[in-house]
């Protein structure tokens, strides 16, 4: 694991196979979820918005900590922040030099580079809604991520591993 803090969030990032990627991901979690809120509850839920199914934005509900997760093969990254720092929080990341299809969702208008679309998507996590809002409406400009309905959060670039292009977006 390798880690590094900005701001009010920890965020750790790891290798590994596929086959392990959620169980990585929640590992590295709870180590930086233990560190916050020592003794706490760090028991998971997953809950689909739409369907009910145990997927979706993963929680510790017993625990005074947010989270968020996001998978760039072969890495794992996370973002963990108690909850008095911020009020939410979202990561993303993509492999550098990726060329995610992104055209047919933004078109007529050019899609984000890299780093923007890895801001959408992070913004889209913290909103909790994820997909459900169309990424070509969530506006980037002065270093902050606007989606629809409001939510607005800071965009910060996280210096990780080599050939990793990763953000956070937090709302204080």
């Amino acid at each position: 694991m390798q880690r590094t803090t900005v701001e009010d969030a920890r965020i750790a990032w790891a290798r590994t196979p596929s086959d392990a990627r959620r169980d990585t991901g929640r590992a590295l979690i709870r180590a930086l979820a233990a560190e916050l809120a020592p003794g706490a509850d760090l028991r998971f839920e997953q809950r689909c918005v739409v369907c009910g199914g145990p997927h979706g934005r993963l929680v510790l509900p017993a625990a005074p900590v947010i989270a968020s997760v996001a998978y760039a093969e072969p890495w794992v990254v996370v973002a963990v922040a108690r909850e008095q720092d911020a009020r939410a929080l979202g990561i993303d990341a993509e492999p550098e030099g990726a060329t995610p299809e992104l055209g047919a969702l933004f078109a007529p208008a050019d899609p984000p580079d890299l780093r923007g679309w890895t801001a959408i998507e992070a913004a889209l996590k913290a909103d909790g809604r994820g997909l459900l809002i169309a990424p070509d409406r969530v506006r980037l400009g002065d270093g902050r991520a606007t989606v629809p309905g409001g939510a607005a959060f800071r965009v910060i670039p996280v210096p990780a591993a080599p050939g990793l292009v990763v953000t956070l977006t937090l709302s204080p």
